[in-house]
């Protein structure tokens, strides 16, 4: 492997040929993935800066001279001060996993730096936090959390989507901000949803309990406290609500699967956009107020398409990077 194009790779900045040729070579002997796991290890902890030291101290563990690379030195590129590393999860079909992990730049404070993660539409991660929570991060989403948490509360910060199994720790608090919600863990496994465009941010408990308040300070409401089968949002006040969940399909997602039960085609767009990694157009407004009831699971994008198709009455015309469906039936 040239290592200059394995930087080029950890620096989201290769070809997809080039791409697919360092995860064939990932993939062609455990020692190569052994190198990719290295760099995620040193490249992710070390302080930014010149990465020529990580750099030889992989060599020394693997044995292996590098042949082409000048990382840290010469090159210094605005994107490698930014991009840690990329790092590969094992994940199933097209939602397999790639996630983008950086450090942010230190601080003066004595503050641990923050680590940020951050899926690409179509892809989800999965991954441990410092405390041994486990993680797995939605599609199109990003996860802030310091790379150690001090003696204090453990305090994440979620844009997107996010499943929990947290690691209780009495005296420690295990927080997710998120939109305009906290939600704090009281030993459980739970879901945190945060999209930009989503109306409120909402937590969804599968298991154990969640303790939900507003995000904003000058909100003087009480926290609520969310059950196994249980949703929490906040009113327009910025008061606590509790539902009743379909956890099932809420957690759907984690297993590979995207469900829709009696959706207003408009709110599913967005969804399906992150999805699929395609923009969703609609020739009418009208036909947002179409209800969209479907699961989608590993099928190849195209037969998925025709299936959203169908299930909608509607014709379909793609292009390169866009779907817009017509009323009407039949595809295009």
């Amino acid at each position: 492997m040239d290592w200059e194009l394995l930087d080029r790779y950890l620096a989201r900045e290769c070809t997809p040929a080039e791409r697919t040729r360092v995860e064939h070579w990932m993939a062609s002997a455990p020692s190569n993935r052994r190198c990719v796991e290295l760099l995620t290890e040193s490249i992710v902890a070390s302080p930014l800066g010149p990465r020529a030291a990580v750099w030889e101290s992989i060599e020394r563990e693997l044995g292996t001279p590098r042949k082409s690379f000048s990382l840290g030195q010469e090159r210094r590129r605005s994107s490698l001060v930014r991009v840690a590393a990329l790092v590969l999860v094992a994940g199933a079909g097209a939602l397999g996993g790639r996630a983008l992990f950086r450090a942010e730049p230190e601080l003066a404070t004595p503050v641990s730096p923050m680590r940020v993660v951050t899926t690409p539409p179509g892809q989800r991660a999965s991954f441990r936090l410092p405390d041994g929570t486990s993680v797995m991060l939605g599609v199109a989403s990003t996860l802030r959390h310091p790379m150690s948490f001090g003696v204090g509360g453990r305090e994440v910060h979620l844009e997107g989507e996010a499943y929990f199994e947290v690691v209780h720790q009495d005296g420690r608090p295990f927080v997710v901000r998120a939109g305009d919600v906290i939600a704090e863990e009281l030993g459980t496994e739970f879901i945190v949803r945060a999209y930009p465009e989503d109306r409120q941010a909402r937590v969804v408990v599968r298991e154990g309990q969640v303790a939900v308040r507003a995000a904003d300070s000058s909100v003087a409401t009480a926290g609520r406290v969310l059950l196994p089968g249980q949703s929490g949002r906040l009113d327009t006040d910025g008061r606590p609500v509790v539902e009743s969940a379909d956890t099932s399909a809420y957690f759907a997602w984690t297993e590979g699967r995207l469900v829709f039960d009696d959706i207003p085609l408009r709110d599913a767009l967005p969804q399906l956009s992150r999805w699929f990694d395609l923009e969703f157009l609609l020739a009418d407004s009208a036909l947002g107020q179409m209800s969209l009831t479907a699961t989608f699971k590993n099928q190849p994008t195209a037969d998925a398409l025709d299936l959203l198709a169908a299930s909608l009455g509607m014709r379909q015309v793609r292009g390169s990077r866009t779907v817009t469906f017509y009323p009407g039936t039949g595809i295009r």
